[in-house]
């Protein structure tokens, strides 16, 4: 009998291994007969399983429980007690190299089975017997790596929250110095999300977007990075007085970043359909009058004289995925505001929205009714009202999608 060496130090390199899970234990070869078994497992009362080894070579393990099973039943001390421990010995005990990660060891237990989890498995360097390893260590282990890389993740999509939010907070100061009575609900599912929004004052008037990418979470915010850069560089390159100049060229860059750009075997090389539903609004000062261009993206007009709301004209085309021409041109409508009408778009995130009695969509036409309802109040109070409504027809249901609508009540006086 034997007494194998113990590494209890942690894996000083990448990630845990079995070495890191080794266990100080008794070993026995295969001329140790039962007896001597007995005694050994009646003094190490923690042992689940015993080795065996022959030459410093795993031979075999013995499980605690199956062995005293045995042992107890009549007859077998007087036929067993001399004879070889390996009568009662599991001849296929999972055996694993000790710089074997835990990820890979978890793996090969879930093929071998359940006796791995009861019974442990050997631990071995270059063939030679090291140790053994429990299989509750390794599922405590296994769990253990889990929650620290939840917890790294979590940790690194809150601070991309806060990155996401900072790259946000300069269009809603804009918005805040030019508009008097306006609302903005920017609402991530996930921490993170695939909704975006932007304002740009100019000399002639202001200039608005508001997109719903695809995806939530961290996809979706990669495709909110991918948007501003387009919606950046359409500026750049035509102003910001003509929303329908700015959308082809967004749908381009999306194309051309994500590889969805082309026909046949290129276009089919991109494992990615990805895109944005988005409406660009200009509102010019001098003319009095609200200018754009919308993708797939619903916004409505509220005039105070009238109890009716006006749904925007917008394309049912979205913009960047591979089924979008390339050349794809988005049109313009243009009509005159009037003080005090009111401006509301959302994504999809409101509307789609599981809840009610029937567990169905909320819908355009409740957004409708609500806008309605509330339409007397300023906007921050029109929004405070819609949400808490929003909030109670979704109840116990889950939240969909990301969440984000904009609105503003016209001023002469601010133009």
């Amino acid at each position: 009998m034997a007494l194998s060496a113990v590494n209890n130090a942690a894996h000083p390199q990448g990630s845990p291994t079995a070495r890191d899970l080794c266990l100080f234990t008794p070993d026995v070869s295969p001329d140790t007969d039962n007896i001597t078994v007995l005694k050994l497992f009646n003094t190490h009362k923690h042992l689940t399983s015993l080795p065996v080894v022959e030459d410093g070579r795993p031979f075999g393990l013995i499980n605690r429980h199956i062995f005293l099973s045995q042992m107890a039943r009549p007859f077998f001390h007087e036929l067993y007690d001399k004879k070889s421990c390996i009568a009662f010995m599991d001849k296929n005990p999972l055996i694993v190299d000790a710089d074997a990660t835990l990820g890979e060891v978890a793996g090969k237990t879930v093929v071998s089975g359940d006796k791995t989890l009861t019974d442990g498995f050997i631990i071995c360097e270059n063939g030679r017997y090291l140790g053994i390893g429990s299989g509750i260590d390794l599922i405590k282990a296994v769990a253990d790596i889990h929650v620290r890389q939840h917890q790294q993740i979590m940790q690194s999509i809150e601070y991309a929250s806060v990155i996401q939010a900072s790259m946000l907070s300069p269009s809603r100061h804009a918005m805040a110095n030019e508009l008097t009575d306006w609302c903005l609900q920017w609402q991530p599912r996930d921490c993170v999300g695939g909704d975006s929004y932007y304002f740009k004052s100019v000399d002639q008037g202001w200039l608005c977007a508001l997109a719903d990418c695809t995806g939530h979470g961290v996809p979706g915010a990669f495709m909110t990075l991918i948007f501003a850069s387009a919606l950046e560089q359409a500026i750049a390159l035509h102003g910001a007085t003509s929303p329908a100049h700015l959308l082809p060229c967004i749908n381009q860059h999306i194309k051309d970043t994500l590889g969805q750009s082309g026909d046949g075997q290129l276009r089919q090389k991109s494992r990615s359909n990805d895109g944005c539903d988005a409406i660009i609004v200009f509102v010019d000062r001098r003319a009095q009058s609200l200018t754009w261009a919308s993708a797939r993206m619903p916004a409505f007009i509220l005039t105070p004289e009238s109890d009716q709301i006006i749904a925007l004209e917008n394309d049912r085309m979205g913009i960047g995925y591979s089924e979008t021409p390339y050349d794809y041109r988005w049109p313009s409508f243009t009509r005159p505001l009037h003080e005090r009408d009111l401006f509301f778009t959302s994504t999809d995130g409101l509307t789609d929205q599981i809840g009610g009695k029937r567990h169905i969509m909320y819908g355009r036409q409740r957004l409708k009714d609500a806008l309605l309802r509330h339409q007397s109040h300023p906007m921050q109070e029109l929004a405070r009202q819609l949400l808490r409504e929003h909030a109670d027809y979704q109840g116990q249901q889950t939240r969909r999608d990301d969440l984000t609508f904009w609105g503003f009540r016209y001023a002469q006086q601010c133009v």
